[in-house]
């Protein structure tokens, strides 16, 4: 298992927290996945064999937020 933390870009309430988190649980080999709203960070578990930082930061992408280097 993979840990890895991503900053996100754009997230304004709740509604946003629970789109990225809902994204980033939604990509295959994702184990867990918390989202902090107040740092604008997302803590995620995944498997490397299955998935990558790079599928998890598109499925960001792909929701409407900025995923920050």
């Amino acid at each position: 298992m993979k840990q890895e933390t991503i900053k996100i870009e754009g997230m304004m309430c709740g509604h946003c927290q629970m789109t990225v988190e809902k994204a980033i649980r939604n990509v295959k080999g994702v184990q867990d996945v918390s989202v902090n709203l107040g740092s604008k960070q997302a803590e995620v578990s995944y498997d490397p064999a299955i998935t990558d930082s790079a599928a998890i930061q598109s499925a960001v992408t792909k929701a409407g937020y900025k995923v920050v280097d």
